[in-house]
């Protein structure tokens, strides 16, 4: 798979039905609108897809990067009101010593619990979305902004984002980059890791942008400047 632009060429396959996005998620002062000379991108993946690799490079060549990995650990630092609900949610060992996250002990969890790991969402990803509102209004006068959100579809955020850059990695790839980074996890656990999000050839539909990152790392550098030159450019004739 190349660089696709689906802005430039009609949709060939049904775009799968996409729920409807939280009732938290609202954008009232249209920040989140993009036109010409102020885009504001959505980039999303799967687990090991490599979308780090792209927001990097978007960041190397110019963009700015609002990450909500960063904004949700900042959401749950220590003394916050949403730190202090995922405790009663999770109880006093989700805590460490010094009252921050203990990120692997609720990691464990929510891997094996659905019904915790949504009301874990429930509890950061508004939080999250209200820090991203504040950081896109100091981002005015930004030329081009890229919202990083792991979970865009899993969290019915798409809809509210356009244009959507898809990270894409064929899902053998994703379990070789899964194992590689983490060699204690055994192959069927990072299929489950896998399979617990939306398949990505779902995600390829609903993409307005598409960087294969199954290639080199040159193929994924030259991919990704030609995004970056399609996205500052958007909305231009």
């Amino acid at each position: 798979m190349n660089f696709i632009d689906h802005t430039q060429r009609p949709k060939l396959t049904p775009r799968p039905q996409e729920p409807s996005a939280p009732p938290w998620a609202v954008d009232g002062e249209e920040l989140l609108l993009s036109k010409v000379g102020s885009v504001k991108a959505a980039l999303t993946g799967s687990v090991a897809s490599g979308k780090s690799t792209v927001a990097a490079l978007l960041a190397a060549f110019g963009a700015d990067i609002i990450d909500f990995d960063i904004l949700a650990r900042d959401s749950l630092a220590p003394q916050t009101e949403e730190l202090f609900r995922v405790a009663q949610l999770f109880g006093p060992k989700c805590l460490n010593q010094d009252h921050s996250l203990n990120r692997t002990y609720v990691g464990q969890i929510i891997f094996k619990d659905r019904a915790k790991r949504l009301a874990l969402e429930a509890i950061v990803h508004p939080k999250c979305w209200l820090m991203m509102l504040e950081k896109l209004k100091s981002l005015s006068l930004s030329p081009l902004v890229v919202i990083d959100v792991p979970l865009l579809f899993e969290a019915a955020l798409n809809s509210l984002f356009n244009p959507v850059v898809l990270s894409f990695a064929k899902p053998e790839r994703q379990l070789q980059r899964l194992m590689e980074r983490n060699p204690k996890l055994g192959r069927r656990q990072a299929k489950r890791i896998i399979e617990s999000q939306w398949p990505i050839s779902q995600k390829v539909r609903l993409a307005s942008f598409i960087v294969d990152n199954d290639g080199s790392v040159s193929y994924v550098i030259e991919q990704t400047k030609q995004l970056y030159e399609r996205l500052i450019n958007w909305g231009h004739a």
